[in-house]
């Protein structure tokens, strides 16, 4: 089935047929723009930087934004808008894409499949927690919500990324786009407003020929990770935080037995001039 076909359908699926360890990150159709240019993205939903675009529904949203400096503006849309994201950076500089879900959940039918989750996220200690609080191991029930990011560069790109206040977020130390000769970028990892370490961040590149490859890496007790980049390469970072719901939140989902919260970032390395 081709991209635009899959495109298409899932969207009326997506309740129904619910994704185990997939990734939510924003993608624009243009890493960079002149300043006042429409800038428009998609939010996929998939792995490997392969999915589905996502539409716009208001019901699944809780922030979108494009942020400059310190300079936001809210990003509206219309139910069913393809791309979701609209907006126009109105300067130069770096400008933030934002996007936060919703909660939604997943049921895990076996044992095997929240193994192979947990086991890929990094928190395989949750294995022995799931036991230890003698909970199923036939009806697994996940509550979960997404925290994506995403780079542009407006006109000469400027300036840097800065935490946004999400729960779960990642930050680029490094600018992209002014960094070009740079070989290397470091990214952040916020958890409750502080520094998360020793925690999972697998790094997603899709080089210029279209292939994509992955690196695992563990965030050190700055809450950092570094890694090498490639001219012309596409990059998505994933972290995942996996928890224990809080009683309200067992309630309002109706028997979520664990939570897990992902962060992305996404970014382009402009070609070697």
């Amino acid at each position: 089935m081709n991209k635009a076909v899959f495109s298409c359908l899932m969207p009326l699926l997506m309740s129904a047929a619910p994704s185990f360890g997939h990734e939510v990150w924003i993608e624009p159709v243009d890493w960079s723009v002149a300043p006042q240019e429409e800038i428009k993205a998609q939010i996929y939903n998939g792995e490997h930087l392969s999915g589905y675009d996502l539409i716009w529904d208001d019901k699944r949203i809780v922030r979108a934004e494009a942020w400059q400096n310190q300079d936001y503006k809210e990003i509206k849309g219309r139910l069913g808008d393809r791309p979701a994201l609209t907006t126009v950076g109105q300067d130069n500089g770096l400008l933030t894409l934002l996007y936060q879900s919703t909660f939604s959940t997943v049921d895990y039918d076996t044992y095997e499949k929240f193994a192979s989750f947990v086991e890929e996220k990094g928190h395989l200690w949750a294995l022995e927690q799931h036991d230890e609080r003698r909970l199923s191991r036939t009806a697994i029930k996940e509550a979960y919500t997404r925290f994506a990011k995403s780079l542009v560069k407006v006109g000469s790109g400027d300036g840097a990324d800065a935490f946004r206040g999400m729960e779960l977020e990642l930050v680029a130390l490094d600018n992209p786009y002014v960094s070009s000769d740079a070989d290397e970028i470091t990214v952040r990892l916020f958890y409750q407003n502080e520094r998360l370490a020793d925690n999972r961040i697998t790094v997603f590149e899709r080089a210029p020929d279209g292939t994509v490859s992955h690196i695992v890496l563990q965030t050190d007790q700055d809450g950092q990770a570094s890694f090498g980049v490639t001219p012309g390469a596409e990059y998505l970072v994933d972290s995942v935080v996996l928890r224990e719901p809080a009683r309200s939140l067992v309630i309002e989902t109706r028997g979520a037995v664990w939570e897990s919260l992902w962060a992305s970032l996404t970014f382009e390395v402009p070609a070697a001039q």
